[in-house]
């Protein structure tokens, strides 16, 4: 479970990054903003899981970044929600598993999953923004 936690740390870290890069590709100004804040969010939850795997003695394993980041900002923050999507879905699964072999484990979890929640709204907000006919 630890080297579960291990691998979707990293892949948070990743999210923070590609929405960083992504908000540097934006230019359209308000989902530019977002984008940044959102960014900056989740560098912060990222921060958070790399806390929690310190008190368990392990760090956020490196993920693998993919090679096309899209050709549009609707592709670009489309991609991002589906990761933000599985991820929030993987982390859920951990709360259950850690709940049975270490309930402070699972309740900073909990916690980290309800900023991902407002994170996800946010985030589906952004991508309806975007106009997927237009290439930038």
């Amino acid at each position: 479970m630890l080297e579960q936690l291990a691998a979707v740390a990293g892949r948070y870290d990743t999210l923070a990054q590609r929405l960083k890069r992504h908000a540097e590709l934006c230019t359209y100004p308000n989902i530019k903003a977002g984008l940044e804040r959102l960014a900056e969010d989740e560098a912060g939850q990222a921060n958070a899981l790399r806390r929690i795997l310190a008190d368990l003695g392990a760090r956020p394993r490196l993920a693998e970044t993919p090679p096309h980041d899209g050709s549009s900002n609707w592709e670009r923050v489309s991609a991002d929600l589906a990761l933000h999507t599985e991820l929030f879905r993987e982390l859920n699964t951990q709360v259950v598993e850690w709940e049975g072999v270490d309930p402070k484990v699972a309740s900073h979890l909990r916690e980290f999953l309800d900023g991902e929640d407002r994170s996800a709204g946010i985030l589906r907000d952004l991508a309806l923004k975007c106009d997927p006919q237009a290439f930038d």
